[in-house]
């Protein structure tokens, strides 16, 4: 998966660092650019550079990050960093993923990177492809997604169950799980991988999927306890 471009908006260089040290930690976060002038930063937007979030200071001369977000029409959502508490209320109206206060701790800043991460992959279930194509020997098989019963780890490849068909994939577990997490799948096993809405039965120990058993990992069954509690089970 791509990085998500990120810039970084204050008139203080100081907040820039500290933004920036805090960036560092978070491989799937690309730091592409950083303004002090928010008139070159609206440019930069402008200007149809990608970039998927930018953290913005609210006070600034020439255009305030409240107006830089009121200006800017793209695809860019904005995290506000600021010192002063009575502009939260307009910057939620402004639909911004969060208000960050100074000094920023690093705590609530990974809160806020989880927050657009999550809002993220929400706005792009619908565009992400219902189907994948698997290399099988010196094949390439389709699998729609919404045929996968469960998907079993063996070794280097990783067993896709389509009811009474299955075909191997040379791929980990942790990457089909990441691929798969925007469409109500999860691992239940260090071996398994399975889609929630299929689960007809749970006892504890393992699931019933079309009539099929899958265990649950002592790791992971609080997880999967959790979804069934919030999904009135």
């Amino acid at each position: 998966m791509a990085a998500f471009k990120t810039i970084i908006i204050d008139d203080e260089p100081l907040a820039i660092d500290v933004i920036g040290h805090y960036l560092e930690r978070f491989p799937n976060f690309e730091l592409v650019g950083t303004f002090t002038d928010s008139v070159e930063a609206f440019n930069y937007l402008k200007g149809g550079h990608q970039v998927d979030i930018a953290f913005t200071d609210i006070a600034m001369p020439d255009i305030s990050g409240i107006e830089l977000v009121k200006l800017s029409k793209g695809s860019t959502k904005f995290i506000m960093t600021t010192s002063y508490s009575e502009y939260a209320v307009e910057s939620f109206d402004l639909e911004v993923v969060d208000y960050l206060m100074k000094p920023i701790a690093f705590d609530r800043f990974t809160k806020a990177l989880d927050r657009f991460e999550k809002l993220s992959q929400a706005d792009n279930v619908e565009k992400l492809t219902p189907s994948f194509f698997v290399k099988d020997g010196e094949e390439y098989i389709k699998i729609q997604i919404n045929d996968i019963d469960y998907i079993q780890g063996l070794r280097d490849y990783a067993k896709i169950v389509t009811g009474n068909n299955h075909c191997l994939a040379l791929k980990t577990l942790k990457s089909i799980e990441v691929s798969l997490s925007a469409y109500n799948f999860m691992r239940i096993h260090k071996s398994y991988i399975v889609p929630l809405d299929k689960i007809s039965q749970y006892n504890g120990k393992c699931v019933l999927i079309n009539n099929v058993e899958i265990p649950v990992g002592s790791n992971y069954r609080d997880r999967l306890k959790q979804f069934i509690q919030d999904n009135g089970f």
